[in-house]
């Protein structure tokens, strides 16, 4: 497939691909302008992303149209590298190797696929159909990924700033882990830990144990204690599996600044404060001398577990439970303190085709995370296994190995120094309360406040062109805002 080049009417150059002219054979500057000045606009774009615009004479007037957006290309071939200057990015789907909605998604984020127009430069998805439906199928896919992580931000950050507020209203002795060697073992709570757990029982002195905290009873029921419980879940729900640490004062809790815990535990607990290290609540544990160790963000608390397993020790780390996997009926090892306690109502309630139905919707959550695993680099994994016993899953974690109990035994030496918990400093629990209020009083309702705790309302406020609209877009965010501040408050209360 070769372009061929030519010179328009006008003087300009113009080319042609698979029959088709890519530019104007009379003038390709003034069909550029009419591209750009049709392209509607109901809101202040962040970004605009044309598909293959081939020689590019649209960017120019793009640019002047909007001069604030952020102008993007997604190339279809590679003949028109030295217009690539004429972009502030440029997209690379030739190839077909690295999936655009990634990269898209990790470019443009949630806030800016929202925020971009998205134009189809028409000559070139005429003369490249196939690769045209391509690209757009991608387009789609990072769009709805974008909206669907702007909707959930939307829905819970309230809620997340909240429990990283109730944790300073509650939190009563910090620890933290001084790093070791030995193995370290992560329980998730999917139905592969079963197999495990002989082997955990009988070799439990010979390595650190980190636990998810919906494997927290599936463990302790068969009398395995967990060195650490790790939430990250900011769910209401989620406080639920917590529950049975009041009765192991040893087991302390690894819980991150947005998840939900309740008072009990937090006031009976040992609690080693994770950070994901940026935001609004990582600023707030800082203003209220909260130390934190940082862990990754990765949606799923089996993901933050791997970063924190990896950064307390030098030894290897195994991965139990970690099926990725829907299945029909119950989603973790049993007994598990949620869907333990929920049982008989939901079972009296539905049927259990119902139930098993039900199940599957969070395939394509698992989905994802299995994808997060699975694109690990080797590098970044060396030393990472998944361990089952006769268990055969239904996928793979990619550069992550899985290996049976012989493996596990063959990796557990005396000699290797286990991680260990250790006290860390906390301000006395007044002055942690007093500076946690004096932050909320000092940062609610700033832009950086609104922004990351009511991101949809604020995309929305911010893109709104109309001026009524915009007035009554701005009332709803500071209600709003006005009802968390309250909520907050009474937190101290």
């Amino acid at each position: 497939m070769g372009i061929r080049f030519f010179t328009a009417k006008s003087g300009l150059p113009s080319c042609a691909a698979n029959g088709t002219n890519l530019h104007s054979s009379y003038d390709p500057e003034r069909e550029a302008e009419r591209f750009a000045e049709v392209i509607s606009a109901s809101f202040y774009p962040q970004y605009i992303v044309v598909t293959e615009p081939a020689l590019s004479y649209c960017a120019r007037f793009f640019r002047k149209r909007f001069p604030a957006a952020v102008l993007c290309a997604v190339r279809y071939i590679p003949d028109f590298a030295e217009a690539d200057k004429l972009w502030d990015i440029v997209f690379d789907a030739a190839d077909g190797k690295s999936k655009l909605s990634d990269a898209l998604f990790d470019t443009l984020g949630e806030e800016g696929l929202c925020s971009a127009i998205f134009a189809s430069w028409q000559p070139s998805a005429r003369a490249f159909p196939e690769k045209d439906a391509a690209v757009w199928r991608e387009i789609k896919c990072a769009v709805d990924k974008g909206r669907d992580v702007l909707f959930t931000r939307s829905c819970f950050a309230s809620r997340w700033i909240a429990n990283a507020f109730f944790m300073c209203r509650h939190i009563e002795r910090a620890r933290r882990i001084v790093k070791g060697a030995s193995p370290v073992v992560v329980a998730a709570s999917g139905p592969s830990l079963k197999s495990a757990l002989p082997s955990l029982a009988r070799f439990r002195t010979s390595y650190f144990l980190v636990a998810a905290s919906s494997a927290l009873s599936a463990l302790t029921e068969r009398g395995i204690v967990p060195d650490v419980c790790i939430a990250t879940d900011g769910g209401f729900y989620a406080k639920a599996h917590l529950s049975p640490l009041t009765r192991f004062p040893h087991t302390a809790l690894a819980l991150a600044e947005e998840a939900s815990c309740s008072g009990a535990v937090l006031s009976t607990c040992a609690v080693i404060p994770l950070s994901y290290g940026d935001g609004i609540a990582a600023s707030l544990f800082a203003a209220c001398g909260i130390p934190a160790m940082k862990i990754e963000r990765n949606g799923t608390v089996s993901g933050s577990a791997l970063s924190f397993a990896r950064s307390i020790t030098d030894g290897p780390v195994f991965l139990c439970g970690l099926d990725m996997a829907p299945t029909s009926g119950f989603q973790h090892a049993l007994p598990n303190s949620l869907e333990k306690d929920a049982a008989q109502f939901y079972m009296k309630t539905f049927s259990q085709e119902t139930k098993n139905s039900a199940s599957r919707f969070a395939s394509g959550s698992l989905e994802l995370y299995r994808k997060w695993f699975q694109s690990l680099p080797k590098a970044r994994v060396k030393n990472v296994y998944r361990l089952a016993h006769d268990y055969r899953f239904s996928n793979t974690l990619g550069a992550i190995a899985d290996v049976d109990v012989n493996f596990f035994e063959k990796s557990l030496s005396p000699r290797r120094t286990l991680p260990y918990i250790a006290d860390e400093t906390l301000p006395k629990k007044e002055a942690v309360q007093k500076a946690a209020l004096d932050f909320a009083k000092l940062h609610a309702g700033s832009d950086a406040w609104l922004h990351e705790i009511f991101p949809a309302e604020y995309v929305s406020w911010r893109r709104e062109l109309d001026a009524t609209k915009r007035k009554s877009k701005a009332k709803t965010l500071a209600e709003k805002n006005d009802a968390l501040s309250k909520k907050i408050a009474r937190i101290f209360e």
